[in-house]
């Protein structure tokens, strides 16, 4: 198993999207790469070591930590980005104005995931997590069956 632990710098969402997309099935990869981008670009913009956004006690930066779970029964996939920074996760905003250039990350997140939410962390820092479910393949008599190929749990173990 691996874990991923990136900088909090705007290069990091291209890295997380190369090192995740492999690892997912197809049918859901898309949705979860897109909220992946999003909920690490929130983690880079807000744990920058200002005052208040959970830096480490010296007081510089601390890293970004991604998982990706792949349910083996291939039901759902489960991602959790954790980063320093102690605000809590804001409630998705109604409307987003055409002209805005931020904003829409939180509405996808709830328009893509199933499930959604965050929890602090005990030393400091917070993770943001969505829960994707796969949609079951049809059987070859037609009915519901499997929801596709089981693969392996992927990222940190215990995060």
């Amino acid at each position: 198993m691996t874990c991923l632990y990136l900088p909090p710098v705007p290069a990091s969402v291209g890295a997380a999207r190369r090192w995740a997309a492999p690892l997912l099935p197809p049918d859901v990869r898309d949705d979860v790469v897109l909220v992946l981008s999003e909920l690490l670009s929130n983690a880079v913009t807000h744990a920058t070591g200002a005052p208040g956004a959970g830096a480490g006690a010296a007081g510089g930066v601390e890293e970004i930590e991604v998982e990706v779970v792949v349910d083996p029964g291939g039901g759902h996939v489960a991602l959790a980005v954790t980063d320093p920074s102690d605000q809590p996760l804001p409630p998705a905003p109604e409307t987003v104005p055409a002209e805005a250039d931020h904003g829409r990350g939180l509405l996808l997140l709830a328009a893509l995931a199933q499930d959604h939410g965050w929890a602090p962390r005990a030393g400091g820092g917070k993770c943001v997590w969505a829960l994707f479910r796969r949609p079951r393949v049809p059987s070859r008599d037609g009915r519901a069956g499997a929801r596709g190929p089981a693969v392996v749990r992927v990222g940190c173990a215990g995060a």
